[in-house]
């Protein structure tokens, strides 16, 4: 895998159609609302009151050097390596994590496909049309819902090398993969000349999670393995958009290529940074939400005898329900109420399901609530 080969001039010939009159799919301008009192358990952000007092007093003392000039981040490479056991030389800052996964498909132009679970993150698509590659789709086992990675394996071995992805832990269901898992997938990667993406969103929700992937992220970092790792789950920086890229270093080369720092702003990197100095807290904050995720995930479903508990360990709970439109109409009775949630795409081997992120005790008892009185009215 290598950056950009250099392309060929071809002459403009007259009369021939401009390459810039192209159709657009219209599909990613951002069109995200806020309503008064709304509270947003679809996007899984961190909402955590002491999370909040902490950003609001970095704000309040942030030196305005921070925004008179461009970021400097050695220091800030530093610290993140010594939170991730990472090599300085191997990260990669950027203004969010899907600046950094479209930045992986742009540098390495020559992999033709992206092996994934399905469902899965829909920005996928997007980065395949950015790539013009191929979205190679796996589904879960259609007896148990669960997703095995050793069928990535197989998919992979039976075409060109690819971005193989795994979210750990999956980003709509919470599945965990263990580590031996991981690294038999990793060694399949490896043999197959192809990349691991290793998106860990949610990691810091799963007890021990840092350890499962050890071998995959920690020093020396294999060349073959990339580590995406987003702060706005588990720092509660989704506004602040920062992530960083975490490989070998010649992996990480032909990234720095196309220059993906530039967007990261000084802000957001003091923000980062006073978040990294407070890993108890945090450490703290997300025992809290697995405490809650589990009394959340056992309560809806007693109270609905239909809904299936899937285990999980990022900072949400999800839910088999019997069909799309249970999912969807759950959803909207939901936000009705001020709520906003995820209805899980169903597909012929995944049942439809209901995905809602995990604040504190008293909101996912309101929300148990709500479903159990739609749940009640629906039954009358």
């Amino acid at each position: 895998m290598s950056a950009y080969p250099p392309r060929e001039e071809e002459p403009a010939q007259a009369g021939a159609p401009s390459p810039f009159r192209v159709e657009s799919s219209g599909r990613y301008r951002s069109r995200r609302t806020r309503r008064p009192g709304e509270v947003n358990l679809k996007s899984s952000g961190l909402l955590d009151a002491r999370a909040a007092d902490l950003h609001r007093r970095t704000l309040a003392g942030l030196d305005p050097l921070e925004v008179l000039t461009y970021p400097v981040l050695r220091d800030v490479y530093a610290e993140i390596a010594d939170h991730l056991d990472a090599d300085p030389d191997g990260l990669v800052l950027t203004a969010g994590s899907d600046p950094g996964l479209g930045l992986l498909v742009r540098a390495f132009p020559r992999a033709r496909r992206i092996v994934l679970h399905h469902p899965n993150y829909e920005g996928w698509q997007k980065f395949a049309r950015i790539a013009g590659c191929r979205l190679d789709q796996v589904p879960p086992d259609p007896g148990t819902g669960r997703f095995s990675l050793a069928d990535l394996a197989a998919r992979l071995r039976g075409g060109p090398p690819a971005f193989v992805v795994v979210t750990q832990p999956h980003s709509f269901t919470g599945q965990v993969h263990a580590r031996a898992e991981l690294e038999s997938l990793a060694r399949a990667v490896a043999d197959h000349g192809s990349l691991l993406v290793l998106d860990t969103a949610y990691l810091a929700f799963t007890e021990g999670g840092e350890k499962e992937i050890g071998t995959l992220t920690g020093r020396p970092h294999p060349p073959h393995v990339v580590r995406v790792n987003t702060f706005s789950k588990c720092f509660g920086l989704s506004g602040a958009r920062i992530a960083v890229l975490s490989s070998h270093p010649d992996t990480v080369r032909p990234l720095l290529d196309l220059d993906p720092e530039g967007p990261v702003s000084g802000t957001a990197v003091a923000l980062l940074r006073a978040c990294l100095r407070e890993q108890p807290l945090f450490e703290e904050i997300w025992a809290g939400v697995r405490e809650v995720r589990e009394h959340f995930s056992r309560g809806v479903e007693e109270a609905l005898p239909g809904w299936r508990a899937l285990p999980g360990g990022g900072n949400f709970a999800t839910w088999q329900v019997a069909s799309p439109r249970e999912a969807a109409d759950a959803a909207a009775h939901l936000h009705a109420h001020g709520y906003v949630v995820r209805a899980v795409p169903s597909t012929p081997d995944s049942p439809a399901a209901v995905r809602i992120g995990v604040t504190d005790r008293s909101t996912a008892e309101r929300v148990t609530d709500l479903l159990l009185r739609r749940e009640q009215a629906v039954a009358r």
